[in-house]
């Protein structure tokens, strides 16, 4: 490829914008355009890297060949499961690989087992074939507990960069790292109270959990929370949580399996709901609604939570002998400072990009099922992974560079070496050339050519920033010389050999 043809250029000088230093080296080298309406628009030479990295990620699921999906975009994850259940009949559909692009530049891997051993171990394959696929790319990636996308127990390789896209917690301390989505942070533990009697006492004007505790002298800790959301069909959820900790709002989507809004004022009404003095102590809504609690309000004390009417509250409220819920699961926001759950250390926020998300998929009462040898019906057993393959190569790039620009790694690289023609006209440098093309050629490397009018300098810049893993130069003087000059793009010196040497001098990287 002649560089002259090549849709995409270099620049020297580059909007800033906030990204991974990566980002913008891979701007300034011509292999990508950024906009704020379509995203990521990979040029010819990010398109190449692209595919490369796509047959270096998703192809480490090699024990069994993917077969290749095109599913729409929306609503995949039912489109999966009708897919599943339309197809699979028989154990000896098993096992099964699919892959499929879940969004542009997002490659998704389904495993589908007929045991939960043999999804653990395919499934723990790929990821020890991923971390060392991290190791050979010299990628500082760090494993890290992943939000699930689908309900199931999910995680996630991430490299911390500056300006990353993606943000998780990791505790200085122990390394425990998680997305906050993900992680519970440790919840300190209440001296236990000997029980108590409900009693309902007047809190005038305290619709507030400070308020409230303020009034009565109690700690936070010793109150329930109530907050209310709704599904788009007008279902209130109520969460139920202990008073000085926060609700995080995608663990309660995920426990209803519902996307939420803060329910209404209207809407509560409807319910029969008095916002500001609710409980699930005593309550009697007009609709049905859920109640969803977080495992904090199994602590042994003697809670203040809200008595369903105006300006009253009740004092000595135990979980479960005074309310029930439909759901009890975590409900707890992680957050930069809260305490490790591994340690109880703070927690710091980490800025990176994840790359890749590897998730198994619960089995559930209406799922897939296959029909064993003795044609008995038993579950499928799903795992997913997806990969982003844009992230992945922006890491490379924050990993691969100095200051004049990249270097590339070559399992990645768009071309093998970059040729720097000086002097094309000369006859003896044209001559050369010829050779050097029937060499490289011969020997099944892919060169991109630069036999620009352009000066050395320009040139030898354009190569730096493009950063292939070898320069090779003809020119008058290299001939003089004795030959080609050829340098490993991370290496500090040049070195001419001659068109004999050339091949043996480039298989020495």
């Amino acid at each position: 490829m002649e560089i002259e043809r090549l849709f995409g250029r270099t620049r020297r000088e580059i909007g800033q914008q906030r990204e991974p230093a990566g980002q913008t080296r891979l701007r300034r080298a011509g292999y990508l355009r950024t906009s704020s309406d379509a995203g990521f628009i990979w040029l010819p030479l990010g398109a190449m890297m692209l595919e490369r990295v796509q047959r270096l990620c998703v192809g480490l699921v090699s024990d069994v060949q993917p077969l290749v999906l095109q599913l729409p975009e929306q609503d995949q994850e039912a489109w999966l499961h009708e897919l599943i259940k339309a197809e699979i009949r028989s154990y000896r559909q098993l096992p099964q690989r699919l892959s499929w692009e879940a969004r542009p530049g997002v490659s998704a891997i389904l495993w589908l087992e007929a045991t939960q051993d043999d999804l653990e171990t395919c499934m723990n394959t790929s990821w020890e074939d991923w971390q060392a696929t991290w190791a050979r790319l010299n990628l500082k990636a760090q494993e890290i507990v992943a939000t699930p996308y689908m309900k199931g127990s999910a995680r996630a390789w991430g490299m911390p960069c500056a300006d990353g896209p993606d943000a998780w917690l990791t505790c200085p301390h122990c390394g425990e790292a998680g997305e906050t989505g993900a992680l519970r942070p440790r919840v300190s533990p209440l001296p236990e109270e000997p029980p108590q009697e409900v009693e309902e006492v007047a809190t005038p004007g305290c619709t507030t959990i400070q308020s409230v505790a303020d009034f009565l002298g109690v700690p936070t800790s010793h109150t329930l929370k109530a907050v209310f959301y709704a599904t788009p069909q007008g279902r209130i959820i109520f969460a139920v949580v202990r008073g000085d900790l926060e609700i995080d709002v995608g663990k309660l989507e995920r426990a209803v399996g519902a996307s939420l809004h803060p329910a209404s004022s209207e809407e509560l009404e409807a319910a029969g709901i008095v916002a500001g003095y609710a409980s699930p102590v005593g309550l009697h809504p007009r609709e049905p609604i859920t109640v969803v609690g977080d495992p904090s309000i199994q602590a042994n004390i003697n809670f203040v939570a809200g008595a369903n009417r105006p300006g009253y509250h009740l004092r000595g409220v135990r979980y479960p002998r005074d309310f029930e819920v439909d759901i009890l699961t975590d409900l707890i926001q992680a957050h930069e400072g809260a305490p490790c759950p591994a340690c109880g250390h703070s927690l710091d926020q980490t800025d990176g990009l994840v790359l890749i998300r590897q998730e198994r998929l619960p089995v559930s009462p209406d799922g897939p099922t296959y029909l064993d040898e003795t044609g008995r019906p038993l579950p499928v057993h799903i795992g997913m992974a997806w990969v982003d393959l844009h992230r992945v190569l922006v890491a490379i790039a924050e990993a691969h560079h100095d200051e004049r620009g990249l270097i590339l790694p070559s399992i990645i690289a768009p071309y093998d070496a970059h040729v720097v023609v000086l002097n094309p006209q000369n006859p003896a440098v044209a001559e050369a050339v010829d050779q050097l093309a029937e060499q490289l050629e011969g020997n099944g490397w892919e060169v991109l050519w630069d036999r620009r009018s352009e000066s050395a300098g320009v040139k030898f810049t354009d190569a730096d920033l493009i950063g292939l893993p070898w320069r090779i130069t003809v020119s008058p003087r290299s001939l003089k010389q004795g030959g080609i000059e050829i340098k490993a793009r991370a290496a500090a010196s040049s070195t001419v050999v001659s068109l004999d040497e050339l091949m043996d001098a480039l298989s020495g990287d």
